[in-house]
Parts: C-alpha cells; structure tokens; sequence
C-alpha cells in the first residue's frame, strides 16, 4: 500500500476533509467519512489536470460545498416544512449581494459561501460576478421550486423535470468557478453566445442525468423523483429498463455537446486572439465533462445509506 505522505490523491483527500472540518461544514467522524468517500479531489483533479495547487485547492473546495448543500437539501429532507428551506437559502443569497455583509448568526455555509465567494471573485469582472450570482441564484430558486412541488406530491411531465434538472445540478455555478480557477473566461460575443449557451446547458444535463442514473437508490430511498424513476413511471417499465433509457439519452447529449464544441472551435468569425480564448473555454468545458462521468464511476457519494429525513437537523449535500 503506498505512503499517505508520497501519495498525492491521499494527500489531496486529506487536505479536502482537513479543510471541511476546519470551516465547520463537517462536524463529526460520519461526516468526515462520507466526504472523504465522495473524492471530491479526484473531480477537482481531472478538471484541472494542469492547474497548479491553488486552484485545484480551491476548485475542490468549491465541489464539497457545492456536495454538502445539495445533500443538506436534499439528503436530509430540508423543507418538509413550508419555509424552511427559504430560511436556510437567505443567508446564501445575502452573501452574494454587495454591501450586505454577513447575517448575525450565519450559517457554516454561508460563512463558507462568503470567503470561496471572496477568494474566487477577485480579479474577476464584473460581468462575470453578476453572471456567477444570476446563476447561484437560479439554483436556489430551483431548489425551493422542487421542494414545494416534492410538499404538495405534484411529479412533473419528463419535459419539465429535465429543464428544473438542469438548474437544480449546480453545474453553471461550477462551470464560472473554472473560468477562474482554470484560468479561461467565456468569451463573451453576440457571435457566440447561443452556441457556449448550448455547450453549458449540455454539459448541465449530462452531469445531472449522469447523477440521477448513479444515485436511483439514494433517490429512492428518500422518495425523491429521479430521471431513471420518472422513466420507469411514465413508460410503464422496470427501473433496469429505465436506466437503459438513460443511459441512451446521456450519450445522445454528449453526442450534440461534441458538436457545439466542434463548431466553437471551428468558429472564424473572431478575431484570432479571441478564437484561441474561445477554444480554451471549450477545451476547459470538454475537460470538466470528463472529469465529472469519470469521478461519478469511482466516487463512493451514493454508496452510502443516506441519511433518513429529520436525521442531524442541524446546520451542516443531489449536486
């Protein structure tokens, strides 16, 4: 078995659970156990297979936050009770409106949120600040528009389901933490905008169809609607079916996501400065997709039982 102390994924793993523990987002040896399972340094890693220490640091800390309040979300039955869920929201959005400051009292999270978001923001336009809070923000709002729908027992047509997916995958917010982390703005040119929209939209829906068919179990056992289980629903087949049928839908996506690269790097209609920006981002793009289908194949996130609603009510992640 090789040394903790030579071996960089050990060493990585560490330093991800050592820095969890330290900003209070994890309180107890459960805790520390199912983080250090998820490998959450084996996705910041592959996103960033150049990146230097720092940003790979800081790219994997985004990931456990990212995890944590999504499972606190979704693990732990946050919002069976009208508003709940709005309360725990208000001081993530507080964090990230200017001149507000931190609520009294705040959560670990948004005491996190406040220095990742401080760290990460700076040197960053304003343009990308707004379109990392607009993004942010989306997610929350999906996040209570799922809930309250979960509340009054309503399942949404496939249609809908995958569009509230898509928003509720926190994939956008992590995509803008790359720019910085990985050192690759979106180009941002009327010339392109409908194509990189497609790009990240694609990218969202593989990474939360790809989530849904690793976590059916996890899902089901807390009676959470999932893209596999609505299949199965709708179509009237077996949950083995149904994952058939995703699983085709998640390579017919990555199939157009190839194609919206393909034509993004072929663009000519920037000026060459520009087009080499924009090949970088799709490069980025690209490397992260892979990243993500490659840590969902080794990440022990769904293996573990979850937790059952009501269990560690306390402030302490389905990303």
């Amino acid at each position: 078995m090789a040394d903790s102390a030579s071996d960089p994924v050990a060493l990585g793993a560490e330093a991800v659970v050592s820095w969890a523990c330290e900003s209070g987002l994890v309180a107890d040896s459960h805790a520390q156990r199912r983080l250090a399972s998820m490998r959450l340094e084996v996705l910041a890693g592959g996103a960033l297979p150049q990146g230097d220490a720092a940003d790979v640091a800081l790219t994997a800390q985004w990931a456990v936050f990212i995890c944590w309040v999504d499972d606190r979300i979704d693990r732990r039955g946050l919002g069976s009770v009208p508003g709940e869920l709005e309360r725990f929201t208000a001081p993530l959005r507080r964090v990230l409106v200017p001149d507000t400051g931190m609520p009294n009292a705040a959560s670990p999270q948004a005491v996190v949120l406040a220095g990742l978001w401080e760290r990460t923001a700076t040197g960053m336009s304003a343009r990308w600040r707004e379109r990392f809070t607009a993004d942010y923000a989306d997610f929350l709002d999906a996040c209570e528009q799922e809930v309250a729908l979960r509340r009054a027992g309503i399942r949404l047509p496939l249609a809908g389901y995958l569009e509230l997916r898509r928003r509720t995958i926190t994939l956008l917010p992590m995509l803008d933490v790359l720019e910085r982390t990985g050192h690759a703005p979106l180009v941002e040119d009327p010339r392109v905008d409908a194509p990189l929209q497609d790009l990240r939209r694609a990218v969202a829906d593989i990474a939360g169809w790809a989530n849904d068919l690793a976590s059916v179990a996890d899902d089901q056992a807390v009676g959470q609607e999932n893209l596999v289980t609505l299949l199965a629903r709708r179509d009237d087949c077996s949950t083995d079916a149904a994952r058939l049928r995703a699983a085709a839908m998640i390579e017919e996506r990555r199939v157009s996501l190839a194609v919206t690269a393909a034509a993004l790097r072929a663009e000519i209609g920037l000026p060459q400065d520009r087009r080499e920006e924009l090949r970088r981002y799709v490069d980025l793009v690209e490397t992260f997709m892979a990243a993500t289908l490659h840590w969902l194949a080794v990440t022990g996130r769904f293996t573990c039982a979850p937790e059952p609603p009501g269990a560690q009510r306390e402030h302490v992640p389905r990303s």
